[in-house]
């Protein structure tokens, strides 16, 4: 059975992950808006561009071209959700750690103070 001092390193432990891991999603976050501005400036782009192709018989290549940048944003915006999703999980996943380390910190704590009784 740990000891009080045990659960409270396994809870250092854990506050570090928690904090790595809001950290990462941060990060993700960040990204997530640079990407973001990134896209509206590549449409903006596309938009400009699209009409030189009106002026001549290429509107087809803009419309690929459009179609190309929007596959590639909903494939980015897609891997970004999942990677949020695999934060959030491990977020949950140190949330229910924490609850363990937190009762096993009482209960250890509780035998200590049982034993010196």
């Amino acid at each position: 059975m740990k000891t009080w001092t045990e659960w409270q390193q396994e809870e250092r432990r854990l506050m570090e992950k928690v904090d790595e891991n809001q950290q990462k999603r941060r990060a993700v976050q960040q990204l997530q808006e640079a990407y973001e501005n990134h896209f509206r400036q590549g449409l903006r782009f596309v938009e400009e561009v699209s009409w030189q192709f009106r002026k001549n018989d290429r509107a087809f290549l803009r419309e690929q071209m459009q179609e190309r940048v929007f596959s590639l944003s909903r494939s980015t915006r897609a891997h970004f959700e999942e990677m949020e999703e695999v934060f959030q999980q491990e977020k949950r996943d140190l949330e229910d750690q924490a609850d363990e380390v937190a009762y096993g910190k009482r209960k250890a704590s509780l035998d200590e103070w049982e034993g010196k009784a």
